[in-house]
């Protein structure tokens, strides 16, 4: 919240503090990593190991409105795994991985954690509103 920016393009040199702020919250909300392709399965694993699987979005934006519809699980991630991407989604209590036509079943999200160390890139997380789901 206490973010600060230099006021224009022009670089005058002063600093404005920048509000984030969300007025209609969405029902999905999305994450994007960025991997430079090179990246060890360790620092994969180390990347993944720190992502939450609920996030609060009052944390990062500052929202209008009932905070009670502010939190967002994790549901699914577009993976890469070598030249191919495939997806791991919480179904049924249960994390699953589709590979092609194939589904495997992962459990939870530790597993989930330590199948990155097999160079398993998660690249875009999609997090869903927690209180319009169980509406």
């Amino acid at each position: 919240m206490n973010l600060k920016m230099p006021c224009d393009k022009e670089g005058c040199g002063k600093q404005s503090y920048v509000h984030r702020m969300i007025t209609k919250l969405p029902s999905v909300f999305t994450i994007a990593l960025e991997w430079t392709k090179n990246e060890t399965a360790g620092e994969i694993f180390d990347t993944v190991s720190v992502l939450a699987t609920e996030i609060d979005v009052n944390v990062i934006y500052q929202c209008e409105g009932d905070i009670r519809y502010t939190k967002y699980r994790l549901v699914s991630m577009v993976c890469l795994h070598g030249n191919r991407y495939n997806c791991v989604a919480y179904e049924n209590n249960r994390w699953v991985r589709y590979l092609r036509s194939e589904i495997e079943v992962i459990g939870d999200w530790e597993n989930v954690v330590s199948i990155c160390l097999k160079n398993i890139r998660p690249q875009i997380l999609f997090f869903e509103n927690v209180m319009q789901r169980e509406q």
